[in-house]
């Protein structure tokens, strides 16, 4: 008798439960792995696993290409701060001291050189705190550096990335204008000539241009910063445009004001010390007194500090502008540096006219405003323009209950008065509309672009708009930093 063997049938039941099974299995492995990874940290990076080559190690006024490389398995992350480049245009210097430095009415003072001895507290270096979401995959062993910044660099794994980055500064991106300093006319009866002083970190080889309007064609000197114009009218005033350009096309302008005359009046500029109350928005100038001490107070004005103000130290002014650009993409009227970029200034401006004032701004006046500069009124910024010698000192202090000996002054409120805020109602400006003027700009057209005979006549343009308020305040902070920034030299930093 033959044994009948029945064949077990395969359904489908069968095979579900079986994919579920493996699923589960598959499921509890996986599990188990990225909990033994969760608990096994991913290596910082070191110099001797990591290679990095820069498309550059000159100013470029394009993006700089980084290309990295590692010798281990990990995945390379990276985050760059841009940010840091706006943060670090305010030097944070609170710790500064230093001895005031006596200085006569007769000492040999130049105008484009600080006589301060400063000396600094170097701050501990501190890497910024970044959540690992904010790191990006390194593709194809590339990525772009657009900006000045700080980059970040780490190493990653199914995810997780290791706690201290490898970190690096780029600061030779070179995408803005040279800086124009101080603009020096002389003239005669029938001629105007002007010099301008410009630099450029990262440039030497400067191109100017100067005109006499703002529509028309600049007239180009080269490398010349000098420009003598001609055939002009005897005591009529003119408007003059500098333009200053680096080898990568960046442009600078500026403007500034001359009379064709050899009656213009001349201020004797004396050395004072100048005393900034950061708390109370106030300063106070001081002459000497009989015994040749800073004792005397002779001038009060209302202003408006910020973080990034230094909050003691004393420091010696150098630098002034008749017109100065901003961080922020505004401008100041009689700027005079104080330290670094950080400079007494009227409120500021839209664009480089007197009627373009961001009104909002001067309402703030005698609080704190500003990003890191000493806002005053144009009256107050004038003065010191016009009086203070290169080399007064300039002390910052606080103290909220006491503004100052002479107390602090008011300024007035400008924003509801539509038909005259975008002036500066303290501007001693011909045309100011709160001194009875008409409130227009004085622009000049040239006639002739004949530069070895050029004509011009005075127009006054009637631009008084509304501007609109786009002011933004940045905290100062300080983040990490670590590199020879001259080549961008990549430099092993760690974080203890």
């Amino acid at each position: 008798m033959n044994r009948v063997t029945k064949k077990r049938k395969f359904t489908k039941r069968k095979a579900i439960v079986i994919i579920v099974l493996i699923a589960i299995l598959l499921g509890i492995a996986t599990g188990i792995f990225f909990l033994i990874n969760r608990f096994i940290p991913v290596k910082d990076i070191t110099k001797d696993d990591i290679t990095i080559n820069l498309s550059t190690i000159k100013p470029t006024g394009k993006s700089i290409t980084a290309e990295v490389s590692t010798k281990t398995n990990y995945d390379i992350y990276y985050f760059i701060d841009y940010a840091f480049a706006e943060e670090k245009y305010y030097e944070k210097n609170e710790e500064f001291s230093e001895e005031v430095e006596e200085i006569s009415d007769d000492s040999e003072l130049t105008d484009n050189a600080s006589t301060s001895k400063e000396t600094t507290s170097k701050a501990e270096i501190n890497i910024k705190q970044v959540s690992d979401n904010e790191y990006k995959k390194v593709e194809k062993a590339k990525f772009e550096i657009e900006n000045n910044g700080v980059v970040y660099l780490k190493y990653g794994r199914l995810g997780k990335l290791s706690s201290t980055p490898y970190v690096f500064e780029i600061t030779n991106i070179d995408k803005t204008g040279p800086e124009i300093g101080e603009i020096e006319t002389t003239s005669t009866y029938t001629s105007i000539t002007v010099k301008v002083n410009a630099i450029d970190n990262n440039n030497g080889d400067l191109q100017y241009s100067f005109k006499l309007a703002e529509t028309g064609n600049y007239i180009s000197t080269g490398t010349k910063n000098t420009y003598t114009f001609t055939e002009l009218t005897t005591d009529e005033s003119y408007i003059i445009y500098v333009k200053v350009t680096d080898s990568f096309g960046n442009e600078a302008e500026a403007v500034t004001e001359a009379t064709a005359s050899v009656d213009q009046e001349v201020v004797e500029k004396k050395v004072y010390h100048i005393k900034v109350n950061t708390a109370a928005n106030t300063v106070t100038v001081y002459d000497k007194d009989a015994n040749g001490k800073y004792t005397q107070a002779i001038k009060a004005f209302v202003c408006s500090t910020g973080k990034s103000t230094p909050k003691s130290g004393t420091y010696k002014i150098s630098d002034r502008y008749r017109w100065r650009s901003l961080f922020g993409g505004v401008y100041g009227q009689y700027a005079v540096r104080i330290y670094g970029n950080i400079l007494f200034h009227s409120v500021p401006y839209e664009q480089m006219y007197a009627n373009t004032l961001e009104y909002e701004e001067y309402d703030k006046l005698g609080t704190s405003a500003s990003m890191g500069c000493v806002r005053l009124c144009v009256r107050d910024a004038k003065w010191i323009y016009d009086n203070a010698k290169t080399g007064t000192t300039v002390e910052f202090y606080q103290d909220a209950s006491t503004p100052g000996p002479l107390g602090k002054p008011t300024a007035q409120k400008i924003s509801s008065n539509k038909a005259n805020r975008n002036w500066d109602p303290t501007d001693p400006d011909k045309h100011n509309p709160w001194l009875g003027g008409d409130g227009a700009v004085t622009k000049v057209t040239i006639i002739n672009e004949d530069t070895s005979s050029t004509k011009i006549k005075n127009t006054t343009t009637n631009t008084n708009t509304t501007i609109s308020n786009n002011t933004t305040n940045t905290t100062n902070t300080t983040n990490t930093i670590s590199n020879n920034t001259a080549n961008n030299t990549i430099i092993w930093n760690t974080q203890d």
